[in-house]
């Protein structure tokens, strides 16, 4: 069933923060990294903070099968209020599941949703970026597969387009690291700080091994290459 078309309170939201395991959870820095951000937006835009939900569950789970999601929910539907994520892929990496909300069909009176890294977005543009966000993991998976299934038969070397989909292709399987390891960058810790505290949070590298600050550093300094040259 579509949303109602009456908002209630449109200077009211509702938080809602996620992270994808139980260590990560305790831990609390991803968590709080994402309440940051939330919370910044919302001073700056003048909104109202009318409730906060953290929730630790992966991002593949029917976000209506997460019990903290659905009582989130709950309560901003019945404050009039939207919800509030720090970024897109906190609330599903599925379009599927984007798509179904911003368009009203999840849930009766579906709030509106806002993403403090774009709140201007429209819905066309958030279901824009979901679906490209969801095709993109997957030809990087293609192509990588694809290269080191060349690399596995002949020897050959992946080359730079396969070391860049490699590359990606790590990024995304330690998507939320990453964003914790680039906000601990941005208040100003230490690269050999930043790895021990992915290690006592439980965070591990695409293969299951420690995080030190040579792997930090150089996964931080593509990244801003990459933003440079974008």
């Amino acid at each position: 069933m579509a949303r109602s078309k009456t908002v209630k309170n449109d200077l009211a939201v509702v938080i809602y923060a996620r992270v994808s395991t139980e260590e990560q959870g305790k831990s609390h820095l991803g968590l709080d990294a994402q309440l940051e951000a939330c919370k910044r937006m919302a001073e700056y835009e003048g909104l109202e903070v009318v409730g906060i939900y953290e929730e630790s569950i992966s991002g593949k789970v029917d976000p209506m099968e997460r019990p903290v999601f659905t009582t989130a929910i709950n309560d901003a539907i019945n404050s009039g209020a939207r919800l509030l994520i720090a970024k897109l892929d906190r609330f599903s990496r599925d379009v599927y599941h984007i798509s179904s909300f911003l368009n009203g069909y999840m849930v009766k009176n579906c709030p509106r949703l806002i993403v403090a890294e774009t709140p201007n977005a429209s819905e066309f543009e958030l279901n824009l970026r979901a679906a490209l966000a969801q095709e993109e993991r997957r030809l990087i998976s293609e192509r990588t597969k694809a290269a080191l299934a060349v690399k596995r038969s002949q020897g050959a070397s992946l080359g730079k387009v396969g070391r860049a989909a490699a590359t990606s292709n790590k990024r995304e399987a330690t998507q939320d690291a990453f964003q914790l390891m680039l906000e601990l960058h941005k208040q100003g810790y230490s690269y050999q700080t930043i790895a021990d505290k992915l290690n006592q949070q439980g965070y591990t590298t695409s293969r299951g091994g420690q995080w030190d600050k040579s792997v930090v550093f150089r996964r931080i300094k593509n990244y801003q290459k990459e933003q440079l040259i974008g």
